[in-house]
């Protein structure tokens, strides 16, 4: 499933984005245009493909066709997921019209305490009209107090009843803030406590890719798992097409390698024409141990996020 880049630029300045290198002033301000947006539609449904599109950006909900872009989708019966902060201007009033549809919002949220008295108007008004339809995901952080009050969001709005929870992922030129090697379990040690907390609500927790398993300890896994929380750690990305139509494997690995998705046959051929690109790198982890861990597969770890294993490789040099 593609993740739609329909922006390149954010309403927030947020220190820990992973997508940084793909944004603006990175690079020049681009919306995804009609042209490009039908054609991938196009090029989609050559191989019947109709499984869930996700809209992202940058922030999705500042694209000028936003409406017409999910009224599209929606003709042409895609599941879609909108990927959001909702605190833009807009945002309130898509919330509003699209709220009764059957769409999907991930909403990722920073602490309340951090909203502007403008931001808070906007994502409060837009969750209490989204309810049921959108879930919270935020990165947890090595030096915040808690994360208690993404369960009062939940309880106070009615939204779905799963955090997903986030490591800050790095981009591999180092250009945002991320979590050094022994911070990864302080924040294992956060997760387990909001977990703890949540359960008591109903509320179980998922993962972003890039979360390796070696930052919990056993008696940790084997809670979380007790709490239905259970860790799933892998990487196994979907395709990121950017507002120009370049495909790119992840944002956190945005400057290594694209093409154009014209280049490709079909999404399944960029994505396998990706993942062996990168299939050689899988296995290096982030410690010696990493070698001998029966976990080091695609589908159960990578030992951390695979932008984090290439930072320390010397002479890199993917070919496209």
């Amino acid at each position: 499933m593609p993740n739609l880049m329909l922006t390149n630029w954010c309403n927030y300045k947020c220190a820990y984005c992973f997508g940084m290198d793909r944004m603006v002033p990175a690079v020049p301000q681009a919306a995804m245009s009609d042209e490009t947006f039908l054609g991938i539609l196009d090029w989609l449904a050559r191989t019947n493909y109709n499984r869930p599109i996700h809209l992202m950006g940058g922030e999705p909900t500042l694209h000028p066709k936003f409406e017409w872009i999910v009224d599209t989708l929606l003709s042409r019966d895609y599941p879609i997921t909108i990927f959001s902060n909702l605190a833009t201007e807009k945002a309130p009033v898509y919330a509003s019209k699209l709220g009764i549809m059957p769409i999907s919002w991930v909403v990722n949220v920073n602490p309340p305490e951090k909203w502007s008295a403008v931001q808070r108007e906007r994502i409060e008004s837009a969750l209490s009209n989204l309810g049921e339809n959108a879930a919270i995901t935020f990165n947890i952080m090595p030096h915040e107090k808690d994360s208690l009050w993404a369960i009062e969001l939940i309880n106070r709005f009615n939204l779905r009843r799963n955090i997903k929870v986030g490591f800050v992922l790095p981009t591999v030129t180092q250009a945002n803030y991320a979590l050094d090697d022994d911070e990864y379990y302080i924040v294992a040690e956060k997760t387990v406590e909001l977990a703890r907390a949540a359960a008591e609500y109903g509320i179980t927790l998922d993962y972003e890719c890039g979360v390796p398993t070696c930052a919990f300890t056993d008696a940790q896994l084997g809670e979380l798992w007790k709490l239905g929380s259970k860790v799933t750690s892998g990487c196994c990305s979907r395709l990121d097409i950017t507002p120009l139509g370049e495909v790119i494997y992840c944002l956190s690995l945005a400057t290594i390698l694209s093409r154009h998705y014209s280049e490709f046959a079909s999404y399944e051929e960029a994505k396998h024409w990706f993942e062996e690109k990168f299939a050689p790198y899988r296995q290096l982890g982030r410690k010696i141990e990493c070698a001998t861990c029966n976990l080091m597969r695609p589908d159960k770890c990578n030992g951390a996020c695979l932008a984090k294993n290439l930072i320390d490789v010397k002479n890199l040099n993917i070919q496209p």
